[in-house]
């Protein structure tokens, strides 16, 4: 069988990439790239798509090298997985010992990073979150049009203890890894020995624990971005091509010319009005996560309204 048994499914924005990169640096871990083929959430089928996954040939092609089939661990990590409805009651169908990893975040910092990354994919064309948020309370959606209406619901995607919830009913609580963005920044090793212990690997060698994926970067070239993510009809097959090719080659010079096409930004931030708001909203949410993983999580809305000082994955 060359399907991963190792999903790291979520949250968006809460240190997935780095957690991925960490896993993929390990000698006894294969990890896919794209790090998201987003193949089981078949409820999210432009996702699928755009990014060339939407077979299962595809699908195992990516698990079926010798490296792949000789490593003790196969894993890949596609955060709509916690929100898909279809991803996880699929993955234990085909791999029923499959675990599963976790990353949370206070969600109001989540969402806040989350919309920035939404803009970067076009799925998004209103820059101001707090404009962003208000519309999607509404049940509104962008002008623009997303690759999934669910991608841009926002109060969705900060629902938490509504996607663990779920995740735990279909999931043994044995096989399901929570890592808890705080410590990921602020006690990586410790973090990193209960990762591994949970995957069944030895905590040696250690990453170096380096940050990636940061919210700071906008595309520089938008003609470009539109070109190769929303081409018109004639050019959709060639550039779906193009795009799964960037995302798998290992050709030299790839990855300094995808640089290019970046900027650094800011890193997005909401003003304390609308961080109140969003707290506000989700506070029941936060409440029902707490008491599900039965962690004090009250900081989360005590802290909410300020502007977050910790390093944003």
């Amino acid at each position: 069988m060359t399907l991963p048994g190792l999903y790291l499914v979520g949250a968006p924005k809460a240190g997935t990439t780095s957690v991925a990169s960490w896993l993929a640096e390990h000698p006894a871990v294969f990890w896919s790239t794209p790090k998201e083929p987003y193949y089981w959430a078949t409820d999210y089928p432009g996702m699928r798509e755009h990014y060339g996954f939407d077979s299962r040939a595809r699908y195992e092609r990516l698990f079926s090298s010798s490296e792949a089939l000789d490593a003790t661990v196969r894993g890949e990590g596609s955060t709509t997985y916690l929100y898909s409805k279809a991803a996880v009651p699929a993955i234990v169908q085909e791999v029923p010992d499959a675990t599963f990893v976790v990353c949370l975040r206070n969600p109001v910092d989540m969402i806040v990073s989350y919309h920035r990354t939404q803009l970067v994919a076009l799925n998004e064309d209103e820059p101001d979150f707090g404009l962003a948020w208000r519309r999607s309370l509404l049940g509104g959606l962008p002008w623009t049009q997303p690759l999934d209406p669910k991608l841009v619901d926002y109060p969705l995607v900060g629902r938490l203890g509504d996607a663990m919830a779920e995740l735990l009913q279909r999931v043994p609580r044995d096989r399901v890894h929570v890592i808890w963005f705080e410590d990921l920044v602020h006690a990586p090793d410790r973090t990193w020995d209960a990762l591994t212990h949970f995957v069944g690997i030895g905590s040696n060698p250690r990453p170096a624990f380096e940050a990636k994926n940061p919210s700071e970067k906008a595309f520089r070239f938008g003609p470009v971005r539109r070109l190769t993510h929303r081409p018109p009809a004639a050019l959709q097959s060639p550039m779906r091509r193009l795009r799964q090719w960037s995302r798998t080659t290992s050709m030299p010079g790839v990855a300094v010319a995808k640089r290019s096409l970046w900027r650094q930004a800011p890193r997005p931030r909401a003003n304390p009005e609308i961080r109140r708001e969003v707290a506000m909203h989700l506070r029941p949410d936060v409440e029902r996560l707490s008491d599900l993983l039965d962690r004090d999580l009250g900081h989360w809305t005590a802290l909410a309204a300020q502007v977050p000082r910790t390093v944003e994955w």
